[in-house]
Parts: C-alpha cells; structure tokens; sequence
C-alpha cells in the first residue's frame, strides 16, 4: 500500500460482481453513514480521487466509495469488445447500481469528475430513487455537441471524431497512448490551468503506483470509454428528469471540456446551481478541494 495516496484506512476493497463483469471498489468511513460514491473519468483509475478529496468528505460523516470503471484498473477489462458494439455509459451506470447492490447501498449522494460526471447523470435520469444528489465536475450533457464549438475548426471535429471513431481503428498517440508513467504526467500537466502549479512530484508517485503496482492502465481503455460516450449521445433532452439536488462544477480554463458545456446543459437540470472555478481547467488541484467539499457539503447536508 502506498502510503502519500492511502492516508485513511481503508473500511472495505475487492472486487465484486455487478452488471455482469467484475468492479474493483475501495470505501472509507463508517458504512452506517450516508454514501457517497466517486465515479472518476475517462482512462482514469479511481485513485485519481485524491485523500485530500476523500479524507475531508469522510470527517464529515459521509461513506464514501471510489471504483475503477470497466476498462481500467482491477476492473474488468472488456477484451472481447467490438467496435459494431460498443457498450455505452449507460452500461457504465448499471455497473455503479450493481456495486451499491452488491454493498446494500440503496442511495447515495453521486459525485462525478469528465465522463463520471457523464456517468453520474445517468445515473441521476435514470435511478432517481437511488441518487440523493447529483455533481457534475467538469463534464458535459453532450461531448460532441457542434453548439458548444465557437470554432469552424471545433465544429468539424465535433462531427468528424465521432464518426471516424465508430467507422476506423485509428491509430494515433491520443486514441493508442504508450503506457508509461512520464506519458501520463505530461497528460495531466497539459490539462492543468493557470492559477493553481502543478504538483508534478503528486501526479508522478500516483501513476508510478498505478502503472507499476497496481493492474496497469488498459492501452484500449481510451478508445473504448470514448466510444461509450459516442455511442450514448446526447443528456440534453432527458436532463430535465433530473429529481436530485444537483451541483455543477467547472472549470473556467477547460479546454479538454470548455465552459461553454456547463453553460448549456447546467440550466436543463431543475435547479442545478453552478460554481465556476477560476484559472482551473480540467483537473481538481488540491488547493480549491476546500473550495468544492464548501459546495458539496453545502448542498447534501441542506
């Protein structure tokens, strides 16, 4: 166990059957209290969610839970996965349904970063008597929505990368990336905005750990979570069946997932308040982690 990312005990890990594969889930805190499950992005293992994001969250009174997504991590990895027949992010949700079942978890608070937050909606349209609330950091009601392009370069490739994702196996360094730890890095240190450094020594001992020590990243785990989301389309018009309390968080300095996606779906979901992060981009630095449990805690403990 590594010892800067696992600072809390953990309550409870392993895998478990849902949805007919395997999750991996770590817990933390007591399971009497009220849940809340972390459901991180594309290509990312749930140790992406931080202590200093868990820890705070825990002290609180709430059980909270991370799992790597299929296709990453110790999760299952889809091997027989065909590009005729992507699974979908509504496939991803019945997993997350499947390990609050498999933990008798029967709500839940619903926290999602990038395509967890993808994820987190669905969940939140589709099983309102399990979602207590609903946040969405950093993600979108439409990844590949032309709308949200103010470009004429954005717009074609809101409507080209989808389909040449369905139609081709596309090899290239941001589809087919070479799995090492300086790779990784790079990634998100290009991610990272303006206002808060990026804590390269962090980010490196958390791949290190994640590469070298746990299962490894799924070099097919980018094309495959991508084409769930392709494959899923577009929220926009179901949003409004949005039941839970919900918080949107975003970035202002964005450029995987521009503001201009939270400005578009945010007003679609029934009272959905949004807090713009400033000089943030797409990541959660430690330093507004104080700044996000404020809201958070804020809205589930109304």
């Amino acid at each position: 166990m590594n010892n800067l990312l696992y600072t809390l005990p953990i309550t409870q890990n392993g895998k478990t059957s849902a949805n007919g594969i395997e999750i991996y889930y770590e817990s933390f805190g007591n399971p009497q209290n009220p849940a809340i499950l972390l459901i991180m992005g594309l290509d990312a293992q749930c140790t992406l969610w931080s202590m200093s994001f868990i820890e705070p969250l825990v002290e609180a009174g709430y059980y909270v839970i991370r799992f790597d997504n299929r296709d990453i991590g110790l999760s299952t990895w889809i091997n027989d996965w065909s590009r005729a027949r992507p699974y979908t992010l509504e496939d991803m949700a019945k997993d997350a349904i499947g390990l609050l079942d498999a933990l008798a978890i029967q709500k839940t608070h619903v926290i999602g970063a990038s395509m967890g937050g993808m994820i987190a909606q669905r969940l939140a349209i589709s099983y309102p008597d399990r979602i207590m609330s609903l946040t969405s950091i950093m993600s979108s009601g439409h990844s590949f929505n032309i709308g949200v392009q103010a470009t004429l370069a954005g717009k074609l490739q809101a409507l080209l990368v989808p389909w040449a994702i369905r139609n081709f196996d596309i090899k290239s360094k941001y589809t087919h990336f070479e799995v090492t730890v300086g790779n990784y890095v790079k990634v998100w240190r290009t991610l990272a905005g303006s206002k808060y450094p990026f804590n390269e020594a962090y980010f490196k001992e958390l791949f290190k750990y994640n590469i070298l020590e746990r299962k490894g990243q799924n070099p097919r785990a980018r094309v495959q979570q991508l084409s769930a989301i392709i494959a899923s389309g577009s929220r926009l018009a179901e949003l409004g069946k949005v039941k839970a309390p919900t918080l949107v968080l975003h970035g202002t300095e964005d450029q995987l997932v521009p503001p201009a996606h939270a400005q578009l779906y945010a007003p679609k979901i029934p009272h959905a308040k949004v807090v713009w992060l400033e000089g943030v981009g797409h990541e959660i630095p430690h330093a507004i982690i104080p700044q996000v449990h404020q809201e958070v805690l804020a809205m589930i403990n109304n």
